[in-house]
């Protein structure tokens, strides 16, 4: 009976013992790394999209005086807007980029994420305000270039 005691009781503690390293990998404890895939990207104001593990977010329209076609404007004016890009739902970057007249002390910049050989540039705000349109209730649209 003494000799079954200890048999169990060496059976239930084996049962306990930690997996080697080689045990603990596995195919799910693997992220596959996505690959950010290069091309242009449009986003509406409010949208957001993964590109590769990054997540960005065309937040908002800071700013719209540019010169609507149709009209003659004593200053070119510009269109100022907010991305955010983030990681891992970690907040990375708050981007403002300009397209237009810059102000004293303002930088053109428009490529907001760069990462080794990974880039993401904002190319274009769509649309031009036009002379019936004005700048008010435009479905904006932000045009991104991510390239390797």
């Amino acid at each position: 009976m003494y000799k079954f005691i200890i048999l169990v009781f060496i059976a239930v503690a084996s049962c306990g013992t930690p997996k080697t390293a080689s045990e603990n990998t596995s195919a799910e404890n693997t992220v596959p790394i996505t690959p950010i895939q290069e091309g242009t990207i449009t986003l509406a104001v409010g949208e957001e999209i993964m590109v590769g593990e990054l997540r960005v977010h065309f937040k908002e329209v800071l700013e719209d005086s540019r010169c609507p076609t149709g009209t003659e404007c004593f200053w070119q004016g510009r269109a100022k807007i907010l991305v955010e890009t983030s990681e891992d739902g970690m907040a990375m970057d708050r981007s403002e980029i300009i397209f237009g007249a810059l102000k004293k002390g303002e930088a053109k910049n428009h490529t907001f994420y760069k990462s080794g050989k990974a880039t993401i540039t904002a190319t274009a705000i769509n649309p031009y305000p036009t002379k019936d349109s004005g700048t008010t209730n435009l479905a904006y649209q932000l045009v991104l270039e991510v390239s390797n």
